[in-house]
């Protein structure tokens, strides 16, 4: 079996039957229930062996979810609730999605399907007791050699098609057991749509810091070239500049300085009149222009 498979598969238990309940009137979702674990010795798996999970530290954290066959592609529902105890074990309630996973989950059980149920859990630690030692796990005193898992954290729980089995690889394989190569495809795929997903968001993010820094700096640009020409842009002529390209505003505020004239009244940069005094033939001429923006104005100066 393959590293990677075995890695995953190795932690992957048949344990128990699911319970699926009736269709209740005015309910959306099915409801399931089970014995996740009942606490016992696990005989004959194809890797541990004899292996038992600490009930005392076994974590259960938020909602878990209810997969089929041990594949993330296939979402049939969640545990909404558990219990831990030495008398009933691991017990655990649970929704149906109403997607076609769980609803074929739900069509199955009410035409008589005996679903199964399979753990996959991770121990903090893992104790071997060796043979000639004994240990006391769930309230029951074990001789070795037992693997006792201890901190076992329940990643997830599968509906599987497959009966309680004493040999448990087949289940164990989680997929496919004829064809090693699925598992470690389907993780490898994950890896590689988790890592693109990273590399978007980092981009993405990137992006939007440049941007923010372009705006905040064009702001500013702003802001210093009404200080220098001594007025005030209106809204809609700072709307204009904030989205000019870099290089038309640049030949914007150059404009603007060539035909700023100091100490022009100004009304919100867009009333500003310019006065030019000019001798033509040794004749005083008078010029006024027009009401409009220092842009426009410009312009007609050109």
């Amino acid at each position: 079996m393959p590293k990677t498979e075995e890695k995953q598969s190795q932690y992957c238990f048949q344990l128990g039957q699911l319970s699926v309940d009736a269709q209740v009137e005015g309910q959306k979702k099915r409801t399931f229930s089970g014995v996740a674990y009942s606490g016992e010795v696990i005989t004959d798996h194809w890797y541990w062996k004899q292996v038992i999970f600490d009930l005392d530290s076994m974590q259960v954290k938020g909602r878990i979810p209810a997969l089929l066959e041990h594949s993330s592609y296939q979402r049939a529902g969640a545990i909404e609730s558990h219990s831990i105890s030495h008398e009933s074990g691991l017990t655990v309630n649970g929704i149906l999605l109403s997607n076609e996973f769980g609803t074929q989950v739900a069509k199955d059980s009410d035409d008589g399907f005996p679903w199964q149920m399979s753990v996959r859990i991770e121990p903090a630690s893992i104790d071997e007791i060796q043979a000639g030692n004994t240990v006391n796990v769930n309230g029951k005193l074990l001789h070795g050699p037992i693997t006792v898992f201890r901190g076992g954290r329940i990643r997830e729980v599968s509906f599987c098609a497959l009966g309680a089995d004493e040999n448990t690889m087949a289940v164990a394989a989680s997929h496919n057991p004829n064809n090693p190569q699925e598992d470690t495809n389907v993780t490898e795929l994950e890896q590689l749509k988790a890592a693109n997903q990273q590399l978007t968001t980092e981009r993405d993010n990137a992006v939007n810091e440049l941007k923010k820094f372009q705006a905040d700096k064009r702001s500013d640009d702003i802001s210093a070239l009404e200080k220098e020409l001594k007025t005030q842009f209106s809204a809609e002529d700072k709307t204009v500049y904030t989205a000019m390209d870099d290089a038309s505003f640049s030949f914007t505020v150059k404009q603007l300085r060539q035909f700023s004239v100091k100490n022009i009244p100004a009304n919100n940069g867009t009333s500003n009149l310019f006065t030019h005094q000019a001798k033509a033939d040794g004749n005083s001429e008078k010029q006024t222009f027009g009401a409009g923006s220092l842009v426009e104005q410009a312009k007609q100066r050109k």
